[in-house]
């Protein structure tokens, strides 16, 4: 069976430092990775920034750049560094200036015109320079007689020469593609969404390219012409895979294979570019469509508003993590935001899931189990002698229950769903040691039966550090270094192999997460 897995980020305007929403989503694209590496499949992450356009060339010379290259090239390190300082595990990262990029891009442009799918013509429009993005009047949002986006930019009014994708002749096709694939967009009201505000009243021929500023891939055939950011934008998810190149081993394993799950996640503004422009696109070219776009809320303000510089309440990824560490910012937004919703960012519920899970639950739990090796086994794993307890039957048969579900949420990408069965087994595992009661056991001199607790328990928390690794870096690390698992311990496909831990010894405890 073919298990290669294609999973992208959008590529992100270097208009300015990553947000906090920025950070949401790679973490988030980075966890389902994680999750499809740790079960088997071969996986291809990418995220990176779209540098073109508008919006970067006016970034440029609002920050006394001499060109919107250096600018670009300033900007790109502040993301390079934070993926790094958040163990984002990305395997190529894309900017759109990249050489082999902008060559392809070229020849895909071309070779839609030789379609005819792309036509030369006027185009009029109300834009946002800062979504880089066509509104109608009816769309836009009117405040003290301006016309605005819907994230608030003033829109501008735009006449100039273009070239224009038939959008309007694969109306059908994009009715009967939404038809027969109902789950390509994750959530499903994303579906409806763009079925009722882009398909229903009509698809509108879209405009590709630009004269007005030069900060562009350029169009062979007329060099006066840019090409529209959103075009470029969208083909770096196969250019990265060498599309068009010399090369295209990587093209052919994790997109142009039909068996390869390729997933998108964007943020719902974008949802309309990547399942009606970017599907239509692909088609034009007789290329491959994806196989999932999830399209995620928006991170709000802990009192609901929308983030934005001018309120002053943006927050800084950077700033959190240096704060309060990677694990609890991910752990939080893993397990308490909706990728359906928008959702607001709380450092209080922050620190309290960090105290109730982290530090109460699993990071406890290994303490008290090597405190409890020491003193019964000389911090030594026995191999159980005994019959099954009651609990410990009840025990296994929670594990059992983890264990045959938790592929299935992998797949489903229900990150929260996947925490919340863990942190399940691992309350499960602290009712174990109370069901149990070894301090009762040594009180009767059933030692035998101390050492197969020991044993089941410890079992128990080889099973949640293996779950847990792509979530928990640090913690993760300390849990390992512990109870002296190695890799092979831990690694998934030995997760029912308890045999692996017979006379296995375990080192000292240290706290692993300090309550806040």
């Amino acid at each position: 069976m073919n298990k290669n897995f294609f999973i992208s980020t959008p590529i992100y305007y270097p208009s300015g430092k990553p947000h906090i929403g920025t950070a949401y989503a790679t973490a988030l694209a980075d966890v389902i990775a994680k999750y499809k590496r740790l079960i088997g499949y071969d996986v291809f992450f990418l995220t990176g920034l779209d540098e073109h356009g508008q919006k970067v060339q006016e970034a440029a010379e609002k920050n006394g750049f001499a060109n919107p290259q250096a600018y670009t090239d300033d900007v790109a390190k502040n993301f390079v560094d934070l993926w790094k300082k958040m163990d984002i595990s990305n395997t190529k990262f894309i900017r759109t200036t990249d050489q082999y990029h902008v060559e392809s891009v070229k020849k895909i442009f071309s070779q839609m015109i030789k379609n005819n799918d792309i036509y030369l013509g006027k185009w009029e429009s109300l834009y946002c320079v800062g979504c880089e993005e066509d509104y109608t009047k009816e769309d836009a949002v009117v405040k003290d007689g301006e016309l605005y986006c819907r994230v608030g930019h003033k829109l501008t009014h735009k006449l100039e020469d273009s070239y224009f994708f038939k959008m309007s002749a694969y109306q059908n096709w994009i009715n009967e593609y939404f038809s027969a694939n109902p789950n390509l967009i994750y959530p499903t009201s994303r579906m409806n969404e763009m079925k009722q505000s882009f398909l229903n009243n009509g698809l509108l021929d879209l405009s590709v390219s630009r004269t007005t500023f030069s900060w562009g891939v350029p169009i062979v055939e007329n060099n006066k012409h840019v090409i529209y950011v959103w075009v470029d934008a969208l083909f770096n998810y196969i250019t990265a895979l060498g599309y068009n190149s010399a090369d295209e081993t990587l093209f052919n394993k994790y997109w142009k294979d039909e068996q390869t799950e390729v997933v998108h996640l964007v943020g719902k503004d974008i949802a309309r570019f990547h399942t009606i422009y970017w599907p239509i696109m692909l088609h034009s070219l007789n290329l491959r469509l994806p196989s999932k776009v999830i399209a995620t809320g928006w991170i709000m303000a802990e009192d609901g508003k929308k983030m934005s510089k001018s309120l002053n309440n943006v927050i800084d990824p950077n700033e959190i993590i240096d704060l309060y560490g990677n694990d609890i910012f991910k752990y939080y937004i893993f397990k308490e935001f909706s990728i359906a919703d928008d959702n607001n960012f709380s450092v209080k519920k922050m620190l309290e899931l960090y105290n109730s899970d982290l530090a109460n639950i699993f990071g406890n739990l290994v303490s008290r189990t090597i405190g409890m090796l020491k003193l019964y086994t000389d911090s030594v794993i026995l191999r159980p002698v005994c019959a099954k307890s009651e609990y410990t039957e009840t025990l296994l048969s929670a594990e059992t229950k983890l264990l045959d579900s938790i592929e299935a949420a992998i797949n489903n990408f229900d990150i929260k769903k996947v925490i919340c069965m863990i942190v399940d087994y691992a309350k499960d595992l602290n009712k174990y040691v109370d069901d149990t009661k070894p301090w009762i056991l040594k009180k009767e001199n059933k030692f035998d039966e101390i050492h197969d607790f020991l044993f089941y328990l410890s079992n128990g928390i080889r099973i949640y550090t293996t779950l847990l690794s792509p979530i928990l870096t640090d913690g993760i690390k300390l849990i390992k270094e512990q109870m002296q698992f190695d890799d092979e311990m831990v690694a998934y496909k030995n997760i029912k192999n308890s045999d692996i831990l017979f006379n296995h010894k375990v080192d000292e405890s240290k706290p692993i997460y300090v309550r806040k």
